[in-house]
């Protein structure tokens, strides 16, 4: 027994004598193909843009949408607005045109009843005047010389006096002009403000300006509009989407856009028909980076897309996709993985394993993708190299 536990005991010892085999890989020449993943959806090259109506109410509120993505007719309802807030305002407009209405008759009654008392005095006035002037006797022998100076001065005050009256009859039709020139205008705003809310009531509802398919637009956060959403006017809000003419819009992420460039052919298939991969060129790319979901600082480069084919029955605008550019097709070249290049000293080495023992051996890279790289020299076909580094092992 003690022989048993003594023999264990020893081949365990050899065991964890022996050498653990280090990773290895053979380098050889393989088919090479430079790709680059994207996802992305579809929408449509030409579409009629659908905004909110523009109008000077403000924010509006949808109440009602059509369903996305069904087929409208020239006409059809799209969408419908709350108006209650409108018809408010539109009810209070009339309210104060009313009063302001009763304050015009108020103050042209007053207005004609000041002028003909005015007009009344200055006939009374007028008449007095002629007839001191036509009966008056200056005659010594008739009357006293205090007589005559006092019938003068009776015609001079009543000729003053006329002279007043006309004077603050002109007066008194400026500064009434003026009240009602101010009553007037407060009329014509209400009445023109009454005339925009009636317009805005007249457009809560969008109709559908010719057939097609009916598509929401996302707005900065990604939203696209519900019902009891506010909207400013003109914002857009859908789209009547030409879907004989689809395109693809693509984002690759910043740290894989390698080489983006137009004409460059892409492999696409919707994530709903796997089975039906269709192909593009790139029409654009974007000259920076930009973030595309709110809160995520990943940044991506947005690529347009020409299909080369089109399907009315798959092609909807905002069906996701996936997609892998071809940067470079395949080719015959000596790869290794990108994890067994190491950089030192803006040089690029590998571990070269010969004789046992690994060499730090200086590389001259060529292409790469997102798993492997091209050695242009520095290796040949059939020699292994180290995937880990030795240096630091």
């Amino acid at each position: 027994m003690k022989k048993l536990i003594i023999l264990g005991v020893c081949l365990l010892s050899a065991c964890s004598e022996a050498p653990i085999s280090p990773l290895l890989y053979q380098v050889k020449s393989q088919s090479f193909a430079i790709e680059v993943p994207a996802e992305g959806e579809l929408f449509a090259a030409k579409a009629t843009i659908i905004s909110a109506p523009v109008s000077r109410g403000g924010v509006q509120n949808i109440s009602w949408l059509a369903p996305e993505f069904s087929i409208v007719k020239a006409g059809d309802i799209i969408a419908r607005f709350d108006g209650e807030a409108m018809q408010v305002k539109s009810r209070n407009k009339e309210n104060e045109m009313a009063i302001t209405q009763q304050e015009i008759i108020e103050k042209t009654g007053m207005l004609y009843k000041e002028l003909d008392a005015i007009n009344r005095d200055i006939g009374m006035v007028e008449q007095e005047r002629l007839f001191a002037e036509n009966f008056s006797i200056d005659d010594v022998r008739i009357r006293s010389k205090l007589e005559i100076i006092d019938s003068l001065q009776n015609t001079a005050y009543l000729a003053s006096k006329q002279e007043y009256l006309h004077w603050k009859n002109d007066s008194f039709s400026d500064s009434s002009a003026g009240d009602m020139g101010l009553l007037e205008m407060k009329l014509q705003q209400k009445q023109d403000k009454l005339t925009q809310l009636t317009a805005s009531l007249n457009q809560l509802e969008i109709k559908a300006p010719h057939d097609g398919l009916l598509a929401y637009k996302a707005n900065w956060r990604g939203e696209k509009p519900r019902a009891g959403q506010s909207v400013w006017p003109g914002q857009k809000i859908a789209e009547l989407p030409n879907i004989k003419e689809m395109k693809a819009k693509l984002f690759v992420i910043e740290s894989e856009a390698i080489e983006l460039a137009e004409g460059k052919e892409v492999n696409l298939y919707l994530f709903a028909h796997v089975d039906k991969p269709f192909t593009g060129k790139i029409s654009s790319v974007a000259p920076f980076p930009k973030s595309i979901k709110r809160g995520n600082p990943q940044k991506y480069f947005e690529v347009e897309v020409i299909l080369e084919q089109q399907n009315t029955e798959l092609f909807v605008p905002g069906r996701k996709l996936q997609a892998q550019i071809l940067i470079e097709k395949a080719q015959d070249k000596l790869i290794v993985p990108l994890q067994s290049v190491f950089t030192k000293e803006n040089s690029s080495y590998v571990y070269l394993f010969e004789d046992n023992e690994f060499k730090m051996t200086e590389v001259v890279l060529g292409q790469a993708n997102l798993s492997h790289v091209e050695i242009v020299s520095g290796l040949k076909s059939g020699q292994q190299i180290s995937l880990t580094d030795q240096e630091h092992s």
